[in-house]
This record gives structure tokens, sequence and C-alpha cells, in this order.
């Protein structure tokens, strides 16, 4: 929950529309796969082939994962002025 409210304000504090529409996007990915893995697990719905982000065992998807995150934190490094 924390990881998808920091990415949502990024989004909102992104400094081009290109990036803040890329933000809110794998934010929402993100935050996609954890309700589906919630909701199947406390059987709402038939659990599908997403994983859990972060917490799978499969090489491809944490690395997509991790790739998201790495794009957030670079727009995250746009916003932050140079120090002196």
């Amino acid at each position: 929950m924390l990881l998808v409210l920091r990415g949502f304000v990024i989004a909102l504090s992104a400094r081009t529309e290109f990036s803040a529409l890329l933000a809110a996007g794998l934010t929402s990915v993100l935050a996609l796969q954890a309700l589906i893995i919630l909701a199947g697990t406390l059987e709402l719905i038939p659990l599908t082939g997403i994983t859990l982000p972060f917490v799978s065992y499969g090489g491809s998807s944490v690395v997509t994962n991790f790739l998201i995150v790495g794009l957030l934190l670079r727009i995250s490094h746009e916003e932050r002025p140079l120090r002196a």
C-alpha cells in the first residue's frame, strides 16, 4: 500500500505530462496485481496466473517489478532540485 501511495505522489509531482502518466500507469499495474492476488486469497475471485509483486518465485515477474520500481525512482529523481 505504501509503494502504491508513493507511486501516485511521484506521478503528481512529475515535471512532464509523459512522466506523470508513466508513473501513474506503472503504479496502477502494481496496485492491480496486488489487488487481484488479495481478492483471490480471500476467495472473492478465482486466482489467475498473476503473481504477487516481489513475492513470486519466477524470474521474469520479479525482474519486471524491479524495472517498474526503477522507472518510478528515475521519475522521482528528476523532480529533486540539484544541491549546490
